[in-house]
């Protein structure tokens, strides 16, 4: 079979494992006759090809193989290669990560068990059905936001941006108004019998024309449907229709659709990557979750980098966490935010708990040391209510100096978009995630954490068998009420995932 493969042209190949190795197995398994001469499985695999496209695939990417029937060996493999491709596409994503959002992960981590595409294609051939459900990915947020895109309305629109102008705040009587409620109404948020000012006209009338003979007020009606508007686009539900505000509505319902199936894409992705046990952390969106299986076990607000100290895209394994940690300063915060404000305030030090180091942990004397120019010194915080690092941290293998962190920070979690870190992701509910953590240990063991706690002095906890932590990025939320978020996309990387899907689209 290997042989004959290799003297087929135009097999499509497969990214999991060699397609020569998978094809041998699939046709060891069916007896090395021909898989697709059996009426009632080739049209089980049809349907099902078609289903792809509730996963945001394109069936007809597959389904040319099986136009015809197979005259030949080469035919016969076409088909089955093919079947195994979408199959590979279905449970790793169509396009591969490496090449498009890649992740760090230690290089002896194990990769999760997960059936491989040879696998999967065996069991087609008792149950077509089967193995695509087994190939589809039952991550929770993968499940909803295929549930949601199988319900949209996906019929063509037309769409007229809405205008800028100075930001609308309440008691406004700005000429955009009716175009405001206008398009309120039409995506749910806004129903007609809330205008309190009486009817629009049809909405059909595109934005740019005029739609009511009298102005609207900005008022509590349309400020509350603003509101939901924001919240359902990841902004901060203030009511004031600003920039944010006018670009998120300026979004058109094709890039949105579009925005739908690239985090689908991601969602395969990190559906292949994720073992059982896992601590999912979506930077885009600054939520983090804990899952065994399918099974919600904490979850949390997060604070997530910035836009020019993104948190990494990566893999590792929380493997100890660290009690009333002191706070080294990372090289780039050092340079970048502590030595400006050290140079413009001479009393720096005196106002804050901060020690100057050498590289062999020797306090020195912060006036003898030359700012400008400062050589073979860090900065550090001790222990304490405004240690930078909170109670605790979450640590795991990696290269970047990032890990998971009490903040004492809390106010920023109540924004909307949390992106304001330095690249290590803040925690709202640390202590319950410790607890979470430790909850495995006997009550002697937890005792005396709890004690370790109380000296204010660092101590380190080993976590044995800690979960997978993932660091991932998706653009799209689906809420607990079935509504989908729309998030900003703080790392601009929606755009190049998208023409990329788009171009691998329609190349085939």
């Amino acid at each position: 079979m290997q042989g004959t493969a290799q003297q087929c042209e135009g097999l499509p190949e497969l990214r999991s494992m060699p397609l020569s190795e998978a094809l041998e197995q699939l046709y060891q398994a069916n007896g090395y006759v021909s898989i697709w001469q059996q009426e009632e499985r080739l049209q089980s695999l049809q349907e099902e090809l078609l289903e792809l496209a509730t996963d945001g695939l394109e069936p007809r990417e597959y389904a040319l193989a099986f136009a015809e029937e197979p005259e030949d060996v080469c035919a016969e493999l076409r088909m089955t290669a093919t079947y195994l491709q979408a199959l590979e596409h279905l449970s790793r994503g169509r396009l591969d990560p490496e090449d498009h959002e890649p992740m760090w992960h230690p290089e002896d981590y194990p990769p999760p068990a997960r059936p491989s595409v040879a696998e999967l294609g065996t069991q087609g051939l008792a149950d077509m059905s089967r193995a695509f459900d087994h190939a589809r990915p039952t991550l929770p947020q993968y499940v909803e936001l295929r549930r949601a895109y199988r319900q949209m309305d996906r019929e063509s629109v037309t769409f007229t941006p809405f205008p800028e102008g100075p930001s609308i705040k309440a008691g406004a009587d700005d000429p955009r108004l009716p175009q405001l409620a206008q398009r309120l109404m039409l995506e749910g948020f806004l129903p007609r019998e809330d205008l309190s000012a009486g009817p629009l006209t049809d909405p059909i009338v595109p934005f740019t024309q005029p739609v009511r003979a009298q102005p609207l007020i900005y008022d509590s009606q349309l400020q509350q449907a603003v509101r939901a508007f924001q919240v359902a686009h990841g902004l901060q539900g203030d009511g004031i229709v600003g920039r944010q505000t006018v670009a998120a509505m300026n979004v058109t319902p094709q890039e949105r659709l579009l925005q739908i199936l690239i985090n689908l894409e991601r969602l395969r992705w990190l559906e292949a990557r994720r073992d059982d046990h896992v601590l999912l952390v979506n930077s885009a969106g600054s939520t983090a979750v804990v899952l065994q299986g399918n099974d919600v076990h904490w979850a949390s607000r997060v604070q997530s980098g910035t836009a020019d100290r993104a948190t990494p895209l990566m893999v590792s394994r929380i493997n100890r966490v660290t009690l009333n940690p002191s706070w080294t300063i990372p090289p780039t915060i050092l340079r970048q935010d502590k030595l400006p404000a050290i140079r413009s305030n001479p009393a720096y030090f005196a106002e804050r708990d901060l020690q100057v180091l050498d590289f062999e942990g020797n306090r020195l004397n912060p006036a003898d040391i030359d700012w400008e120019d400062p050589q073979g010194v860090m900065l550090r915080q001790p222990p304490g209510p405004e240690n930078p690092l909170g109670a605790m941290v979450f640590r795991f293998e990696n290269p970047f100096a990032v890990f998971l962190h009490d903040t004492p920070s809390q106010s920023l979690f109540d924004r909307a978009a949390r992106n304001v870190s330095s690249g290590c992701v803040r925690v709202e509910q640390a202590t319950e995630l410790a607890d979470y953590l430790f909850n495995s240990l006997d009550a002697s063991e937890r005792e005396k954490i709890t004690e370790l706690q109380a000296t204010g002095e660092t101590h380190e906890v080993q976590v044995k068998n800690g979960p997978q932590v993932i660091l991932a990025y998706w653009t799209v939320q689906v809420m607990e009420d079935g509504s989908l978020r729309y998030l900003p996309d703080p790392y601009a990387m929606d755009e190049a995932l998208g023409k990329a899907f788009i171009a691998a689209i329609q190349e085939d």
